[in-house]
């Protein structure tokens, strides 16, 4: 990665450890959004949310495309959580902050969210730019339009453009144009990708996917092991 000059990196689950609990708080309140919405009970709403999860890509994509469900009252919804399970980690912002090149950040979440996770970490001052979902009218990674319209935004060399994130599925497209592709994997019990239930899979995902340059379940060393 010697070449490499634009960072991007996925936010959730990326740039802290799934373990603080975060995610769980909005899973809950997507299921509860759910649940008012569409008069389902506490059960049927979580497994509607993971269908939809899985089928679209995110939850919300779900839920417009099958009950043209408002984007920014879902995600003004969820995201009404406490933000104090993140912890500043002033070790990762600075090996970030001292990467040659630009920085930044490529989610399916909303800004506001986004805003409130970076200040937690003390990381509001290091990037360069920030690509949240509403710029690809909503519709989220791994569609390869969320990558086109990121690109049309920032323009960034696909020869030294590598990006970092925890949904292995999300890197497919940015290794077909080109980028290094680096998965971030989280502890098993807080791991989102489905096809991930024992550490022995991750090893099989890397060898038959063919779209992952590396792996690491520790997002500092590894970019401390790069420089």
């Amino acid at each position: 990665m010697k070449n490499v000059t634009n960072w991007v990196f996925d936010l959730d689950n990326t740039l802290y450890k799934a373990e603080c609990g975060l995610f769980d708080k909005v899973h809950i309140l997507m299921g509860r959004f759910i649940e008012e919405k569409l008069n389902l009970s506490s059960g049927e709403a979580q497994a509607l949310r993971s269908k939809y999860y899985h089928q679209y890509g995110t939850t919300l994509r779900g839920l417009m495309i099958e009950h043209q469900i408002n984007p920014d009252e879902y995600l003004n919804y969820v995201h009404q959580i406490n933000y104090d399970v993140v912890t500043p980690d002033e070790k990762l912002r600075d090996t970030i902050k001292e990467l040659d090149g630009k920085k930044f950040i490529f989610t399916n979440a909303n800004y506001e969210h986004v805003e409130k996770v970076l200040e937690k970490l003390k990381m509001e001052d290091i990037f360069d730019g920030c690509f949240d979902i509403s710029e690809s009218g909503y519709l989220p990674k791994p569609h390869k339009e969320i990558y086109d319209s990121f690109q049309e935004k920032f323009n960034l060399d696909n020869s030294s453009t590598a990006m970092f994130e925890d949904l292995h599925v999300n890197l497919k497209q940015p290794f077909a144009m080109g980028w290094k592709t680096v998965w971030v994997t989280n502890n098993l019990e807080y791991n989102l990708n489905k096809d991930v239930n024992q550490q022995e899979d991750i090893q099989k995902i890397i060898k038959e996917k063919g779209y992952i340059s590396d792996v690491t379940d520790n997002l500092e060393n590894f970019l401390n092991s790069i420089k």
